[in-house]
């Protein structure tokens, strides 16, 4: 008896234990992700990574936000309250300017999709065509962005005159006839335009001699300090992301237009093969999302007249992520070749 004692005592104990199911799995880190526009094509990896699982495989569970309306991003992110970002490069030097904590941990666009945007009815094609014009601008924008293309033209900022607007109403002045020139976004606004009716023209400010970033993935000094390991693991996913959106930009998109259900699914898809195509920057040659001191130096420079002082430019990025990343190498490999 008292081998089958032992078994129903065994069965018992057994009987006792929480089963597989029921011992909680471990817990995901929580990270916020604050971008910096309501959601469009540009984010389409982030959604992307989100819904491939790509984060939840690193161990991450990733709620994004749009700006909030009032409140600095690099602020929240800066401050702890949030852990990463991404940013235009303008906000971000202005943000390190001004004693906020934050570096880039990732290029996203390697040089600047700024560009000055005519329509092609108004005969406005070359820079210095602008003179005496009327050009859209919001209260961010720094005037100095704007310089080599004046020079370019032969013009100085006393030649255009600089109208302040609200984001988002630069297109429909423009189509209406109410400006001249709209500042924004070769992919952005230029082909919201286009497909609408409106044809344009185009003058990217890096083709005038602007060498600054685009946009930038950051985090916090103290997060990058305390868990390297979690900010590398962030930016492995989000490079899964791109290399996953490489080849599925409709689906990447569709991501976007279920979070932002009033945008147009092929117009936002045209947008991110253009983004793509941006990508394939000697910057990017060996790894994606490597920066250097020589870009960070003439972004700093060009945004100098609206910031309290200049930030040292070893000090706004490290590498040391990207160049952890098998990852980082292989999208500089899959960028040559045709997004789809």
């Amino acid at each position: 008896m008292k081998p089958l004692r032992r078994l129903i005592l065994g069965l018992v104990a057994l009987a006792t234990l929480p089963s597989v199911s029921a011992v909680p799995a471990h817990a995901l880190d929580q990270v916020v992700l604050r971008i910096n526009f309501t959601p469009w094509a540009m984010h389409a990896q982030y959604y992307a990574a989100i819904a491939q699982g790509f984060y939840a495989k690193e161990g991450i569970a990733v709620e994004i936000r749009a700006p909030s309306a009032g409140q600095s991003s690099e602020v929240l992110v800066g401050s702890g309250r949030e852990q990463f970002g991404v940013a235009n490069i303008d906000s971000f030097v202005k943000a390190r300017a001004n004693g906020i904590p934050v570096v880039a941990v990732m290029a996203d666009q390697p040089d600047t999709p700024t560009s000055v945007i005519t329509l092609k009815s108004s005969n406005i094609t070359k820079p210095s065509d602008l003179k005496g014009k009327r050009i859209t601008w919001f209260s961010s924008n720094v005037k100095g962005q704007i310089d080599p293309l004046l020079k370019a033209g032969g013009l100085t900022r006393d030649d255009i005159e600089f109208v302040l607007v609200s984001r988002g109403s630069e297109v429909q002045l423009v189509a209406a006839g109410k400006m001249d020139a709209l500042w924004g976004y070769a992919f952005g606004q230029a082909l919201t335009l286009e497909s609408k009716g409106f044809p344009v023209n185009i003058m990217p400010l890096k083709d005038y001699g602007l060498k600054n970033y685009g946009t930038l993935l950051y985090t916090s000094d103290a997060l990058l300090k305390s868990n390297p390991d979690l900010v590398r693991r962030f930016v492995k996913a989000t490079l899964q992301g791109l290399i996953w959106t490489h080849d599925h930009l409709e689906a990447a998109v569709a991501e976007v237009v279920k979070v932002a259900p009033d945008r147009d699914l092929k117009l936002e898809t045209q947008k991110l093969a253009i983004i793509y195509d941006l990508y394939k920057s000697p910057d990017f040659s060996e790894r994606f999302g490597k920066m250097n001191e020589a870009k960070w130096e003439t972004s700093i420079n060009a945004l100098a007249e609206d910031i309290p002082q200049k930030p040292k430019a070893s000090d706004m990025f490290t590498n040391a992520i990207v160049d952890s990343l098998d990852e980082s190498k292989d999208l500089a490999t899959v960028i040559r070749t045709p997004a789809k």
